[in-house]
């Protein structure tokens, strides 16, 4: 059976927690990404930064016109972040999207703990459809 670290995105790009959204924003496009891990200054992962949590936040820094540029990742991130060894098989992984209703998931490696990957939804139906994520 086939596990997350078949699947996974290896050494995925990641962002700071202090960076300012504005400045990251870029990524999204320039690197075809919906999904960046978001990290603390020791490296250790702290939080998910989706497009759809950029998107929402546009959306409400329009209507009520905030100090958009100067916000900080760690203010929109997605928290508590979803987390799995890289031995688990990929069943599990997607029945922890779908009752979670997550889009992405990170990959520790089980000796360290520390994060050495990135599956998403997109890499899981890839893999159904019988394409290569």
């Amino acid at each position: 059976m086939l596990s997350i670290i078949d699947l996974m995105t290896r050494d995925p790009i990641t962002v700071r927690e202090d960076q300012r959204i504005l400045d990251v924003v870029p990524l999204y496009k320039e690197k075809s990404i919906h999904h960046i891990p978001v990290v603390d200054q020791q490296g250790d992962v702290v939080g998910m930064l989706s497009s759809k949590d950029v998107e929402n936040f546009v959306t409400l820094t329009r209507l009520i016109e905030e100090e958009g540029p100067d916000v900080l990742v760690q203010e929109i991130m997605t928290q508590p972040i979803f987390s799995f060894y890289d031995d688990v098989s990929i069943q599990q992984a997607a029945l922890a999207m779908v009752d979670n209703r997550i889009h992405a998931i990170i990959v520790a490696d089980r000796n360290t703990e520390k994060m050495i990957g990135i599956v998403t939804s997109t890499d899981v139906l890839k893999h159904v459809a019988g394409q290569k994520p």
